[in-house]
């Protein structure tokens, strides 16, 4: 596998981040045929280990992905140029967007080069799950990702992903112990100190947790930082799952948006590329300018960030444990049938039009048996539904 220099990673992932529209599976898979099929620099293994970690952990789930991603691939620097790369574009896109609402009344129009992409964003979620869905030998594991991809498409929710997570885990110990290889002899030993580092961090993490939002008797750009940091903590689910209670914290009591405001901050976050929680940005902006923003963006996606990293550090004795390695294998075919179920329901928000399917089958076509960048087919579609739609 190729040297992976930070440059590298804060470019591919400033590109991927420029073009990521569509949610977190969608991410998942940019990110799954950009550096695992293309570049070759990532096992698909260690990216589906980091979608059932994300999966348990609280935050925005795309980000904490990319954040796990980013520390296989160059360890901590890694973590954080991957950080950076995939919220510096929709950071700068959605305070630029909030500076034109909140001076003009108005969100620009993008919706045509969203509705030019969703049917890429779907062809592309496809492929992966296809390609994923190929590489799995048994049964077992095809019967758990049918019924992990019927449930999200027939009921959906983060509590039933979840317990997904949690059932196929369960399932994947029982049915696959005798199919694992074992534990290599040598056990990555933990140091004093890195047992002292992660404590220390665990400790400020729980802080955050404990006091994030209550300082509201502290300066307005302290609010914001430790609002949205206490908020990170708390919130478990795609963005969609949260919204009510983010409009109940920042409408309701807080007073910051109306409802009208909160309801254009969702669609903003949602028709550019990035995590749904880019709304942060917006709010940030409305409450104390491109400072705010900046304050409630590092507060919504670091802590998590920080913690699935913390976490990344013991994935490898985690992968030396044949009990564990039993429970990932059936998570893994767990989130093989969550990508599918995703790309059926990203599928449902193409436009009804004959542009769109020819739009969905080139974009198929041209990933599934030509391997082309999905930035480049990204870029494409967008360009083409802001001239045709």
């Amino acid at each position: 596998m190729k040297s992976n220099t930070l440059f590298y990673i804060f470019w591919t992932f400033l590109k991927l981040g420029a073009t990521a529209f569509g949610g977190y599976m969608s991410l998942v898979a940019i990110v799954k045929r950009q550096l695992v099929d293309i570049d070759h620099r990532l096992e698909e293994e260690e990216l589906l280990d980091g979608v059932s970690l994300a999966s348990m952990l609280p935050g925005p789930m795309a980000v904490n992905v990319i954040a796990y991603v980013g520390y296989c691939l160059r360890g901590v620097w890694g973590a954080v140029m991957a950080f950076l790369g995939i919220i510096i574009p929709s950071f700068l896109l959605v305070v630029a967007l909030s500076w034109g609402y909140f001076t003009y009344g108005d969100v620009p129009a993008v919706k045509n080069i969203f509705m030019g992409i969703m049917p890429t964003i779907t062809a592309l979620i496809l492929t992966v799950a296809i390609g994923m869905a190929r590489k799995m030998k048994l049964r077992a594991q095809w019967l758990m990702a049918l019924l992990a991809a019927l449930a999200l498409v027939f009921w959906g929710g983060f509590t039933l992903t979840f317990l997904l997570i949690v059932c196929s885990g369960v399932a994947g110990y029982f049915l696959f112990r005798t199919s694992v290889e074992n534990p290599v002899a040598d056990r990555v030993k933990v140091g004093k100190r890195q047992w002292l580092v992660s404590g220390t961090i665990l400790f400020l993490l729980l802080c955050l947790l404990l006091w994030g939002g209550k300082w509201l008797g502290a300066p307005l750009d302290v609010q914001l930082l430790t609002t949205f940091s206490g908020i990170s903590l708390t919130l478990f689910g795609g963005g969609y799952v949260v919204i009510p209670a983010l409009h109940e914290l920042f409408v309701d009591q807080l007073a910051w948006l109306s409802s009208s405001e909160f309801a254009d901050g969702i669609a903003i976050g949602q028709i550019t590329p990035g995590p749904i929680f880019i709304t942060a940005a917006f709010i940030g902006y409305k409450v104390s300018g491109v400072g705010g923003a900046f304050l409630a963006t590092v507060g919504m996606f670091t802590p998590p960030a920080v913690l699935i990293v913390l976490l990344s550090r013991f994935m490898a004795q985690v992968n030396q444990s044949v009990a564990l390695k039993a429970a990932m294998k059936g998570i893994r075919a767990a989130v093989v049938g969550m990508i599918f179920a995703s790309g059926l329901t990203i599928g449902q928000t193409m436009a009804p039009s004959l542009f769109s399917a020819l739009l969905f089958l080139a974009a198929f076509v041209l990933s599934y048996k030509y391997n082309v960048s999905p930035i480049y087919l990204i870029l494409g579609s967008g360009v083409a539904g802001f001239l045709l739609f």
